[in-house]
């Protein structure tokens, strides 16, 4: 691994300990001031990781990234400034998962992934999609509509990582996948906490919801990053062949 990725890869996991920390002891002023490099400096090891400018899903999966930052800065707000900030942030975090679709469908040889394969995959993500619809319904009163139209997002977000397997090598695809389910998770419990039970207690549900959000986060950008590694050894050895002598 290059030097300049270690030094990136060590500030994120001592930002997310010091986030953590921060959550637990209630450290208000460091929360705020790491929450935004979290996913910041993913971005930074993704971008410095490939090339953007090679294709269109590598581009999508950059602004994935980005809009998540967006999203955490605007979630940092809802509890002085209100509901207004929560809507944003919800906003941004859809459109972040509109970009990690569109990362895998653009992703080459969709039409080979397991779900186009076997359409009835499909139907395990539909269950879970109906069933936190069905486990918020009560909670949500004006926001359903919004929440609804999220929770479609994030469960077909994660579908289409799902059907990243047969196109990319093994190792890869767990890491998408396993991604993805975090993220899943790490909203269904902010889900859960807001709309369901608000007596689960604050400290407890924001350390699992930041746990699982930034594994979930890092899988998916080292995921991304050990596929188009591989990738670009792959289009490197097509080179030398084709420039060799005959």
């Amino acid at each position: 691994m290059n030097f300049n990725f270690r030094i990136i890869l060590s500030l994120f996991f001592l930002c997310t300990i010091l986030h953590l920390i921060a959550i637990g002891f209630r450290l208000e002023l460091l929360t705020f001031i790491t929450k935004p490099l979290l996913v910041s400096l993913l971005s930074l090891w993704y971008y410095s990781s490939v090339n953007i400018y090679s294709n269109t899903y590598s581009r999508f999966f950059l602004f994935g990234l980005i809009l998540s930052v967006i999203g955490d800065s605007f979630l940092m707000f809802v509890a002085s400034k209100g509901e207004l900030f929560f809507l944003l942030g919800l906003g941004s975090f859809l459109l972040a998962h509109l970009c990690y679709i569109s990362t895998f469908s653009n992703f080459p040889n969709v039409k080979s992934g397991c779900i186009r394969q076997q359409k009835a995959l499909i139907l395990p993500f539909l269950v879970v999609l109906i069933s936190i619809v069905c486990l918020l319904w009560n909670g949500l009163g004006k926001l359903l509509i919004p929440v609804v139209i999220y929770s479609t997002a994030i469960i077909v977000m994660c579908a289409s990582s799902f059907n990243m397997k047969n196109r990319v090598p093994k190792p890869s695809f767990q890491r998408l996948f396993s991604g993805a389910i975090l993220f899943v998770i790490s909203d269904l419990i902010i889900a859960l906490k807001k709309f369901k039970y608000p007596e689960i207690n604050e400290t407890f549900s924001s350390l699992a919801v930041m746990t699982t959000y930034l594994l979930g986060q890092f899988l998916l950008t080292s995921g991304m990053i050990k596929i188009e590694s591989k990738e670009n050894q792959v289009r490197l050895g097509s080179s030398k062949i084709m420039g060799s002598p005959k």
